[in-house]
């Protein structure tokens, strides 16, 4: 993680998100992540918000066993921190840049009477969660075909609506390698879907 010491690249940044607060924070910083590092994990409690202005960023869950159980793929405007702001207890997930990230902080300590106090931030928060909380009870209970998954991962999950990695999809999905490019096939034939690349799929609606 570096922190880029340019007040003119932070203030155009702050200006591109000027639409989520009502008053701006005192205190904010313009981070920069390489690919492959960390946001987030377990080990290092999460003391700020992260919002993302550039790059995309895997969430994942590594089990006692080493296995790695993906969770979502997120992009541009994403907030990290809402749950933990919001009181939830210690973070179990892993945060990875999958490509080059730049990110606003929103340090809690210094900025939480603002921020708790700023209703269209609190909208805000509240959006993210929400969004996040439907996106899992669908997952889960509405849909039930591995082909309705496979969709509403695409659509929902992935910020440029692409399949980049069958290896992280099938373990995102709970299902075999055959099992995913079988569907993959059928989307593509159906028209739903088109194959861009070796294990890259994207969105043709």
């Amino acid at each position: 993680m570096k922190e880029i010491q340019d007040k003119n690249r932070l203030e155009k940044a702050v200006a591109s998100q000027r639409a989520h607060f009502g008053t701006r924070p005192p205190v904010l910083r313009l981070l920069s992540f390489e690919k492959g590092e960390l946001l987030y994990q377990p080990l290092k409690p999460i003391d700020q918000f992260l919002l993302i202005l550039d790059g995309s960023i895997i969430v994942y869950h590594l089990s006692s066993e080493g296995d790695i159980r993906y969770l979502s793929r997120s992009g541009c405007g994403a907030l990290l921190g809402d749950m933990e702001f919001c009181g939830a207890e210690r973070q179990i997930l892993y945060v990875e840049a999958v490509e080059p990230v730049q990110c606003l902080s929103i340090p809690f300590q210094e900025n939480r009477s603002v921020l708790e106090n700023d209703p269209t931030f609190l909208r805000f928060v509240l959006q993210g969660l929400s969004g996040k909380l439907f996106l899992s009870s669908k997952m889960d209970a509405m849909v039930q075909t591995l082909e309705e998954k496979v969709l509403l991962y695409v659509r929902k999950m992935q910020p440029e609506h692409e399949i980049r990695s069958v290896n992280e999809t099938m373990q995102f999905l709970h299902c075999s390698r055959r099992q995913l490019q079988r569907v993959l096939k059928k989307l593509c034939e159906d028209g739903l879907l088109v194959k861009t690349n070796r294990g890259h799929y994207q969105l043709n609606e």
